[in-house]
């Protein structure tokens, strides 16, 4: 089957909504668990048209989301992202089609530089972003404490090249 990827739309959120309540769990976040209460709050803080959506067949099965990291115009080459992709679909190549199509759409802002946070103990991913060609740039040691572990917050980034 084949992965399309487009922007968001109001039909999206519900399942946005469901991947973000799968997704961020303890060992993805450094908190308990990122949990949305209804469409209208998550709708507030990712409106449609902002975020790019991964559909397998008929169905929203993950998302890229770029944001920039300060408002400063000295800061407006670099964005950060956020993905996640529905644990039904791992290993399907939808991260790295998400990542393609990020890196795109980073481009034709001016964007040079992504960047982005993941927590040490979260192997795959670290994994995924190392095969995506991303470099630790910085690590913030202990900087969580996940259930008395201390776990490192790992800064990631790649240059972009036009």
């Amino acid at each position: 089957m084949k992965i399309v990827v487009r922007f968001s739309d109001e039909k999206d959120l519900d399942a946005l909504m469901a991947i973000d309540n799968i997704a961020w769990v303890k060992g993805t976040t450094p908190s308990e668990r990122i949990h949305w209460d209804s469409v209208e709050s998550f709708r507030n803080e990712y409106p449609p048209g902002s975020m790019l959506v991964a559909m397998y067949g008929d169905t929203v099965c993950g998302y890229i989301q770029l944001q920039n990291v300060t408002p400063l115009p000295s800061n407006r080459h670099v964005c950060e992202l956020a993905m996640a992709v529905h644990p039904d679909h791992h290993g399907r190549g939808i991260g790295q089609e998400l990542m393609r199509h990020a890196e795109n759409w980073a481009r034709s802002m001016g964007k040079t530089k992504l960047c982005l946070r993941v927590l040490s103990c979260n192997e795959k991913a670290v994994r995924f972003y190392t095969k995506c060609g991303f470099l630790e740039q910085g690590r913030l040691v202990g900087e969580f404490d996940i259930d008395g572990e201390l776990v490192d917050d790992l800064l990631l980034y790649k240059m972009l090249l036009h």
